[in-house]
């Protein structure tokens, strides 16, 4: 009876639920596992499991020291899992048990893509499965040869190439480094690496598994693949022009001219979806950290395991207010009209991200004594689940903790998924009122 009240939920509701449980999952095995040697708090672990599910990385324990082996595997898994997501993880199982994938669950799986048939939902997701462990596998490599370099042991060097690439693909930017990629900034393996994990899990899988099919078969690439690359070229170097500018004579200012660029670089790409940092963020300037709290606000693409309102979002609507300022009454882009519903969807989405920013970032300054830049970067970092911090996170009070793992999760869920899960919509009407004239701007 409950399995059939749940396979007739909405697919918002199921992926709401389904990350719930696995948080919960999550929370109670890193309890257990932890509670002989170093035991947390029912609140930390239940912020490091949401952390890990909704590929954050924001701490509050030590992962490399306060949690044992068996904790950071668990913590793997989840990584892992909520990098994939619900609809794919249990898309994927049902398909490992050779269970017939009847045509509610590949909608619920077409659903949580987006996709508004369910037809090729099998193929896609066997493109998703192969590319993400393909990647993560071939990253090993270069990685271990940089943790060997740094002077870790064999054992050492593979388990955190393993460790790393899972986390770096999935956009969590955990470490298991206290420092977290801070002993790397004069290096080209690991930040190199990361660096490209970081953009190929922050494109989505279907623009990945549409370059993928491109390599194999040159085809024309869709009108959203080519905004997300776009887009995504567009803030990487926007991004680490500006902090060039802001960091030059700050935090880079000891470097050479090409580590400038290089740890520029990095902490251009990895603010939008992974909590990885070469730099201390404590000594960037007032403008930097301006800069990377953009970044981190405006996320990853639609798809893809990174946060934030999408890369997507930004693009439909500074093409709009474009078309708007030269008198166009419909957005056209690459000889295609942008349909309204995408839009209003845009909005939509910009309006209810900043709003819960807002709240989230009101509730923390009246719970928490800390200075409002380092609240609001926290806030941002959180919703946008990119787990960078200032170093407050571990000193939050329980009920802070909370605020955080609220805005993870809606990060992660998604905002309008959260809220459609919510609330029941109202039928299409079939009357058509008179426009409205009013007056704005």
């Amino acid at each position: 009876m409950a399995f059939r009240t749940y396979t007739s939920l909405a697919t918002e509701r199921k992926i709401v639920i389904g990350f719930l449980a696995l948080i919960g999952t999550g929370t109670v095995a890193i309890l257990l596992l932890n509670a002989n040697s170093r035991p947390l708090t029912f609140v930390d672990a239940l912020f490091t499991a949401t952390s890990a599910v909704c590929v954050t990385g924001l701490t509050v324990v030590d992962t490399g020291k306060d949690l044992t082996t068996a904790s950071q595997l668990v913590l793997l898994l989840l990584i892992q899992l909520g990098g994939l997501g619900v609809m794919t993880a249990t898309t994927a199982l049902s398909l490992l048990m050779r269970e017939r994938i009847g045509l509610r669950q590949r909608m619920f799986f077409a659903g949580g893509f987006g996709l508004d048939s369910p037809s090729g939902v099998i193929r896609l997701l066997i493109r998703i499965l192969s590319l993400t462990f393909a990647i993560e596998a071939i990253a090993v490599f270069p990685l271990y040869w940089g943790f060997s370099r740094a002077g870790l042991s064999p054992e050492q060097s593979l388990y955190n190439a393993v460790f790393h690439s899972v986390s770096a693909f999935c956009n969590a930017g955990f470490s298991l480094f206290s420092e977290n990629l801070e002993g790397f900034s004069s290096g080209i393996l690991v930040p190199g690496t990361v660096m490209v994990l970081v953009v190929l899990g922050g494109l989505g899988f279907i623009v990945l598994s549409e370059l993928k099919e491109t390599f194999r078969e040159p085809a024309r690439i869709s009108v959203h693949s080519r905004l997300v690359l776009l887009t995504t070229a567009g803030l990487v170097l926007f991004g680490t022009a500006l902090l060039l500018l802001c960091e030059w004579n700050r935090s880079l200012e000891s470097m050479g001219v090409g580590w400038k660029i290089w740890n520029a670089l990095f902490s251009s790409i990895t603010p939008r979806t992974a909590g990885f940092d070469t730099v201390a963020l404590s000594t960037f300037s007032s403008a930097g950290l301006f800069v990377v709290t953009l970044l981190m606000i405006v996320g990853a693409s639609p798809g893809s395991t990174g946060g934030g309102f999408k890369t997507t979002t930004l693009a439909v609507l500074l093409v709009s207010t474009w078309n708007v300022l030269k008198g166009r009454s419909e957005v056209h882009l690459w000889n295609r009209r942008i349909p309204i519903r995408v839009i209003q969807r845009a909005i939509t989405m910009i309006v209810l991200y900043l709003g819960i920013l807002g709240i989230g970032l009101m509730t923390l300054v009246l719970l928490e004594p800390f200075p409002f830049r380092s609240l609001l970067f926290e806030t941002a970092s959180a919703l946008g689940t990119v787990g960078l911090s200032l170093g407050i996170t571990s000193q939050l009070s329980d009920p802070g903790k909370l605020v955080l793992v609220l805005l993870m999760f809606w990060g992660r869920v998604g905002i309008i998924t959260f809220l459609y899960g919510l609330v029941k919509r109202e039928a299409r009407g079939k009357i058509s009122y008179p426009d409205a004239e009013i007056p704005v701007g």
